[in-house]
């Protein structure tokens, strides 16, 4: 792709390679999506520092994509036929995802999807670079029922990825002994600690072994607050979670994250050389 044909003789090609950056830097879901673009940023930086991609330069094309999957559509669009991008890194919600892969696959272009994902999906056009169910979920449901007990209680955001990762956890959580589902329930992206208070009246009734969440975005500080505010006790009744990162847990507050549990392929505080130079580069 970086060469071409002149007269008989092989010659480079140094022009730049622009690439779509598609994230939300503002809406429900702005917390997650900032730090995904940041996360990008730096590699293109590190590859250009590098020499970038056969001597040529990338150059990001960055949009906003706000959250909404409608928009995440409409600027895909516009990057592959006006800014003439083949290949996007972006999208977090798996709506958003979604939204996009008809665009890509309708011009043969290129998704790089960097969120965890509920599976059961396949697409030619996509490289899904996040955890998939047997990478966490699993995890997360042998490490909290043999620690807590499986009857499970589960909150979620109304959207795609929630049902399906509710339905896997289910699956996995009633393969064990003395499980039960006590409670399904879903809110909407823009919810606020009301609503996470009726949720909390009933999650006492029920008196489950721990709550897993799939809730997203702004909403997930307002029901990590909501538990404690309830009085609840993560040594006896914790939150597990999937999609609760290190962004959010900074968003909501150390005091109202300690003692809760999320399963991921990664977490910041690895104590590795390599993690430390690329947290200070961040």
């Amino acid at each position: 792709v970086g060469w071409y044909q002149k007269k008989g003789v092989c010659v480079a090609n140094n022009d730049p390679v622009r690439i779509g950056v598609l994230f939300s830097e503002t809406g429900v879901t702005s917390t997650i999506g900032r730090s995904q673009l940041q996360g990008t940023l730096l590699a293109i930086d590190e590859i250009n520092e590098a020499g970038g991609i056969d001597g040529r330069e990338l150059v990001p094309v960055q949009y906003d994509a706000r959250s909404q999957p409608s928009v995440y559509a409409t600027l895909a669009e516009r990057l592959i036929l006006q800014d003439r991008v083949n290949t996007i890194f972006g999208c977090y919600m798996s709506s958003s995802r979604k939204a996009v892969i008809p665009i890509v696959v309708k011009h043969n272009k290129m998704l790089f999807y960097p969120t965890l994902y509920e599976g059961f999906e396949y697409s030619g056009n996509v490289i899904y670079t996040g955890a998939a169910p047997n990478q966490n979920s699993v995890q997360l449901a042998e490490f909290i029922t043999s620690n807590f007990g499986a009857r499970v209680y589960m909150i979620g955001s109304d959207y795609i990825y929630p049902y399906e990762s509710n339905r896997i956890m289910g699956e996995l959580v009633l393969q064990r002994q003395n499980s039960e589902k006590l409670g399904e329930r879903y809110v909407s992206l823009n919810a606020t600690e009301d609503d996470f208070r009726v949720i909390m009246n009933d999650i006492r009734r029920c008196s489950p072994d721990f709550v897993f969440s799939t809730v997203v975005g702004d909403s997930t500080a307002m029901l990590y607050r909501a538990y404690a505010e309830a009085g609840f006790n993560p040594k006896t009744m914790p939150i597990a979670s999937l999609t609760t990162s290190e962004a959010e847990v900074a968003q909501m507050g150390a005091d109202v994250a300690v003692g809760h549990f999320t399963s991921a392929p990664y977490f910041q505080s690895i104590e590795t050389n390599a993690n430390r130079r690329c947290l200070t580069r961040l």
